[in-house]
């Protein structure tokens, strides 16, 4: 379900010269993606779980767009096993 979500990690590397940052694959469904933005805002905002992952992920990367789709993919993976 993450990867047709297209929420999935893509790493580029080739041997020991190219290694690049992973990132998300981008190659499923983008509006299940966009789909999936408000409600991750919004467990962050209302479950203390979510926001305790949400600040980690901010506090070590300092990047708010990726722990978001960090939420996204958790939230998505949830919904997969329910």
């Amino acid at each position: 379900m993450v990867s047709y979500a297209g929420l999935d990690v893509r790493e580029k590397t080739s041997g020991t010269s190219v290694k690049s940052k992973p990132r998300i694959s981008k190659r499923g469904n983008r509006n299940l993606r966009k789909v999936m933005h408000f409600p991750a805002l919004a467990a962050i905002r209302t479950n203390e779980r979510f926001r305790e992952v949400f600040l980690r992920l901010v506090s070590n990367h300092g990047v708010k767009m990726k722990a978001i789709v960090a939420i996204q993919r958790k939230l998505l993976e949830l919904t997969f096993i329910l």
